[in-house]
């Protein structure tokens, strides 16, 4: 009996044959440089069987509509596009792939697929029957269902089959469909009526059904940003500092919080400052001691791995996913891409915990775990039914030659998260103490640790001692120090990737597998950047926002409900209780009204694009910096003002833009860092990306006398900027920082004008 494996990856089908054949496998080459086919002998129930283990790339096959002239898009109304006829094919590129499958079937007596076992994977598998059963019709098939790469999960996969699950195959193939057929209509109206409005003339404004809400994320979270208005409050501080002859084990300082917080009006917090002066004295109201438990994490999904990597090792999730992809193809993780966050009952801790003895870092509190510290994980409420938690399966040793250093952190994160949730919380002792002085209430916490537990092996949370002065009921002291401080408010920060991933998370768009790509494919379309950390919308990604939400649509394809929809959608699909059919007309029907209803109000969407690229516009010859229109830099890349709505440094584009630099002649931008544009000013600008333009605009610093600006905290002049939001200070001119606030690297220095 001859069976064909076929794994998702080259990489994947190398491993399964070296564990399946016991490193005795007889390689052959394929049509496609990357794939080969490996032939051996494996004793199923009992029975010598041919195994031939081969693979794919990924998807095999594209959706595409099939008559050429609907792929030209001047050849049809994009509203048809939700109507016209889609195959499903096989590209040039991978007809190799496609081939080496049909020949192996043939000789072939059942196919056994070992794609990644989620959905993705299985309409992948679906692709694979399809093309294998074109040359052997009524080959039967199998399907493996594993979670790591070790040994014994590979065994029990070949002897424990499944059938291929269609409903999941039906839900990849109505998911690509709704995809191509909005991608397609919605990206086409976007260009063709944005394109030379705005002076992109080579590029594409594409479309994405969650690229776009992602962004819209990033674009409100930069809007409130930018309409904040800080507020000056004011506070009443109090502290008390034990008296040295009381200091046995050290001196301790209390800092009581007021429990007002603040107060915006300076006149009635110094009337009631005035007050705690005159009678200084204060009494301790309440002593509160308690135990307080900090809890261990819960077991590592997808998203928390993203979440919590991108925090800590400062890279983005589609980079943690790569890494945490080659770990498990390598056999030293579980699969990464899981949503479940609890262990089944019969898992084997021990076996896991003991792989990690020998480790010089983390060894010592694997040898305790072992030895009686054991406590079983916290189980969370999600459990997809195919994976286990995210957890090491075999012992990585430092300085292995192919791990890189990052994978090797991320590995370090998901053994020291695996420990953690197999130990004890952490434990101490809270005391709160109010007091009380001239009627004004202020209180403050202290904590003393007593069990660390969890802490020792997982130093990604912290939490640390902060005693207090022993204080008794009824006590009364004179504060060591008793101020009233003033304060600003300050505004939101933007999003960083965690607070994205976990946006989206909540949302429901996307889903543990993919939304770290649809982060990723939306910068690359350049309608976000990050700065540090944080991220910024382009000119371009703001106007698309602003402009769909004058359009006032039904539904919003910058707001979350859309794409959740479906993909609560395509889960009944998965669970039996919607059919492919209904799911796609109704998705596609929604789509389709939403469409006829922006065309007819484009020059809505148009012109508010338009708008906001003059607005950036406007403030960059103002600051008299020169600028391409598009998807390039806005300022100077030595900049940082992520607070202004000239949110510099679009990300960088091949495409070509409309340009205006500070010379008035007319000037082609370069891909170089010096402004080629012909004009009557010689200065040049660092600017990035390729546009052909009018160079109107008229630098600020190189015509007539400079406007004095007083010097913010960085000893450098400030910028002047005017309030934009319809408060009290609508109009109002102010200074502040021109690298923009603390959190973008400036000073946060602000003034009125």
């Amino acid at each position: 009996m001859t069976i064909l494996c076929v794994a998702e990856k080259p990489k994947a089908a190398k491993l399964l044959a070296e564990v399946l054949s016991q490193n005795s496998m007889r390689t052959a080459q394929t049509g496609n440089q990357y794939i080969k086919n490996y032939e051996f002998e494996y004793t199923l129930n009992g029975r010598t069987v041919t195994m031939i283990m081969t693979s794919v790339l990924g998807h095999v096959m594209d959706l595409r509509f099939p008559q050429p002239q609907h792929r030209q898009w001047d050849a049809c109304d994009p509203e048809d596009l939700f109507r016209l006829p889609v195959s499903r094919d096989i590209p040039d590129n991978m007809e190799a792939v496609a081939e080496n499958l049909r020949r192996l079937a043939q000789r072939a007596e059942r196919v056994f697929i070992w794609t990644d076992c989620d959905r993705e994977g299985e309409g992948i598998g679906g692709e694979i029957v399809s093309i294998c059963q074109s040359r052997n019709r009524n080959i039967p098939v199998w399907r493996a269902q594993f979670s790591s790469m070790q040994p014994q999960d590979v065994h029990r996969a070949v002897n424990n089959p499944r059938p291929l699950d269609g409903r999941m195959v039906q839900a990849v193939e109505a998911r690509t469909e709704l995809d191509l057929r909005a991608g397609a209509a919605y990206t086409r109206f976007l260009t063709i009526l944005l394109r030379r409005r705005i002076g992109l003339d080579r590029s594409v404004i594409s479309y994405g059904p969650c690229q776009f809400p992602c962004l819209g994320f990033i674009v409100s979270r930069f809007l409130e940003r930018e309409n904040f208005m800080p507020e000056d409050f004011w506070q009443i501080k109090v502290t008390f500092s034990e008296p040295a002859h009381q200091q046995s084990d050290g001196p301790k300082t209390a800092k009581f919080n007021w429990a007002r917080h603040h107060c915006f009006d300076r006149h009635v917090c110094f009337v009631l400052y005035d007050q705690c002066v005159n009678h200084p004295t204060a009494t301790v109201t309440k002593v509160d001691r308690r135990e307080k438990k900090k809890w261990k994490p819960k077991p590592l999904t997808t998203l928390e791995l993203q979440k919590v990597g991108t925090r800590i090792f400062r890279i983005s999730g589609e980079q943690i996913m790569r890494h945490a992809e080659n770990l498990y193809l390598q056999g030293y993780i579980s699969y990464p891409r899981t949503e479940t966050d609890q262990f089944d009952k019969n898992f084997d801790f021990q076996r896991h915990i003991g792989m990690q003895t020998g480790d010089t870092d983390w060894g010592t509190c694997a040898e305790r775990l072992m030895n009686g510290s054991f406590r079983p994980p916290r189980n969370g409420r999600n459990n997809d039914k195919a994976h286990p938690p995210i957890h090491p399966t075999s012992y990585l040793p430092p300085g292995h030659s192919s791990i890189p250093p990052e994978a090797r952190k991320i590995y370090e994160f998901i053994t020291r998260r695996y420990l953690a949730c197999c130990w004890d919380d952490a434990i101490g002792d809270e005391t709160k103490v109010a007091i009380d002085i001239a009627s004004e209430k202020f209180n403050t916490t202290g904590l003393v640790i007593r069990e660390r537990n969890y802490l020792e092996v997982y130093p990604y949370d912290k939490w640390s001692d902060s005693v207090l002065p022993t204080f008794t009921l009824g006590q009364r002291f004179q504060p060591t120090e008793l101020l009233m401080d003033p304060g600003r408010t300050t505004p939101p920060n933007l999003l960083t990737e965690a607070d994205l991933i976990g946006l989206m998370e909540r949302n429901g768009i996307g889903t543990d597998a993919t939304i770290a790509s649809h982060i990723e494919m939306m910068i690359r379309r350049n309608y976000a950047f990050k700065r540090q950390e944080y991220f910024i919308p382009s000119t371009l990604g703001i106007g698309l926002v602003d402009g769909y939400e004058k359009m006032d649509l039904e539904e919003d394809v910058f707001k979350p409900h859309l794409r959740q929809t479906l993909e609560l959608d395509l889960t009944a699909l998965c669970n039996g209780n919607k059919e492919k059919d209904m799911v796609l007309r109704e998705c596609i029907g929604k789509y389709l009204s939403m469409y006829v209803v922006q065309r007819h109000r484009a020059e809505t969407l148009a012109s508010s694009v338009v708008r906001i690229y003059d607005q950036a516009e406007d403030e960059q010859r103002r600051l008299g910096r020169g600028r391409y229109v598009g998807n390039t830099e806005l300022n100077d890349p030595g900049d940082d003002q992520p607070n202004s709505l000239t949110t510099n440094g679009d990300a960088p584009s091949d495409e070509r833009g409309r340009g205006r630099g500070r010379g008035r002649g007319r000037g082609r931008g370069s891909n170089s860092d010096r402004d080629q544009g012909r004009g009557r000013n010689t200065n040049t600008s660092r600017e990035r990306g390729r546009g052909r333009g009018r160079g109107r605009g008229r630098g600020g610093a190189s015509h007539g006398q400079p406007i004095s600006m007083p010097n913010c905290n960085c000893a450098i002049p400030s910028v002047e900027r005017t309030v934009t939001n319809n408060g009290a200070n609508h109009g109002r001119k102010f200074f502040c920082c021109s690298r923009g606030s603390r959190d973008a690297g400036g000073c946060g220095f602000f003034e009125w004008a």
